[in-house]
């Protein structure tokens, strides 16, 4: 089948408007975010975590890093969730206290870890929204 001279021509320009989307797309990606997130897989004691802290975005020397509390989700209310058996226990319980200070050293080893890259200066935290909306609790 021929394509007349105004079809072939309508083709290329769409082709190349497509083309030039794809290629905009493509320089707008960092793939450092990807390595930063491959690191903290290959860390223990990160990976075996029950949060997957990852790399949200880069701005400059700052990576932005997920983190499972802040003002809205405090660590006590996180901790109840991802071990339903510190759920009901008083802040001051050994037990609860022990898992806030597993998720403080954990999150200062991501801390560390990124911080340790070259391009690297800071880490600044985000409530990771998306995966407390994957657990049914929707944060503003």
């Amino acid at each position: 089948m021929s394509l007349d001279r105004g079809t072939k021509i309508y083709a290329a320009v769409l082709a190349s408007i497509c083309l030039g989307i794809l290629l905009a797309w493509l320089l707008t990606l960092d793939f450092r975010l990807g390595e930063i997130d491959d690191m903290l897989q290959r860390d223990p004691l990160i990976s075996s975590y029950p949060y997957p802290f990852r790399a949200m975005q880069i701005r400059g020397t700052t990576a932005i890093i997920s983190s499972p509390r802040s003002s809205t989700m405090p660590a006590v209310k996180f901790i109840g969730l991802i071990k339903p058996s510190l759920k009901n226990l008083s802040d001051q319980d050994p037990k609860l206290i022990t898992a806030q200070k597993e998720l403080a050293a954990v999150q200062s080893k991501v801390r560390k870890l990124v911080v340790d890259r070259e391009d690297i200066d800071r880490v600044e935290w985000r409530i990771d929204k998306e995966w407390f909306a994957e657990k049914g609790i929707w944060l503003d």
